[in-house]
């Protein structure tokens, strides 16, 4: 029988699909994506990086026990000390002004107050599949695009560190820990957890779909 995340990911494959095609993906694996729309994607999803510490620190208060907080509090050093540093040295080697890429569209707003709202008023295992959503997926798209020679160094180095073996990890801690926690749900409950994670993947679309919103890249 299979678990229940790959149940999810049986249940959701036209949006987990229409991700991993999406054209920030495709345009990043064929060495097209424009300069102006990754620093925009930059900006968007550095000020991300402090909603998702949020995030991991309302799941290490929601955790049922030390074993799962040891983890998620791991992961939120490494959001703390390695992605908030590399953000800021990125924007600035690329004289990237924040100011002039408003983070106020509708799929950025949609993606960080949706995943931040759940999280506050969730369960651990809400905040498990939101987290599941989003990490599984973009493993699995960067591990993909990084066979490819990206030839923008900065491109390059993020498409690593969502490939490396680190990062698979973590994803996969977060499957375990969704399988684990959904042997004990009722079917109401993982239905809830089934629609969730759906709308974690379309907010996911959006928001890689907003870097193209300003500038006359649409897509």
């Amino acid at each position: 029988m299979n678990s229940f995340t790959d149940q999810l990911l049986q249940q959701h494959d036209k949006l987990w699909q229409a991700m991993q095609q999406h054209p920030f993906v495709l345009d990043i694996e064929r060495n097209q994506l424009p300069d102006a729309v990754f620093n925009r994607y930059l900006v968007f999803e550095g000020n991300f990086v402090a909603t998702a510490i949020n995030i991991f620190a309302l799941a290490v208060s929601k955790a049922p026990d030390i074993r799962q907080q040891r983890w998620l509090i791991g992961v939120l050093n490494a959001l703390v000390d390695t992605q908030i540093a590399w953000f800021e040295e990125v924007l600035a080697r690329r004289n990237i002004n924040p100011m002039d890429y408003p983070d106020d569209l509708p799929g950025v707003t949609a993606f960080r107050d949706g995943m931040f709202t759940v999280a506050k008023q969730g369960s651990f295992a809400e905040i498990l599949t939101l987290m599941f959503g989003a990490e599984w997926m973009y493993y699995h798209w960067c591990a993909r695009v990084s066979a490819q020679p990206l030839l923008d160094d900065d491109i390059r180095h993020w498409v690593d560190m969502h490939a490396e073996e680190e990062f698979y990890q973590q994803a996969l801690w977060l499957k375990t820990e969704l399988d684990r926690t959904a042997l004990a749900l009722a079917e109401e409950e993982k239905q809830r957890l089934s629609d969730l994670y759906a709308q974690v993947l379309q907010w996911e679309i959006d928001f890689h779909s907003a870097a193209y919103l300003s500038g006359g890249e649409a897509r």
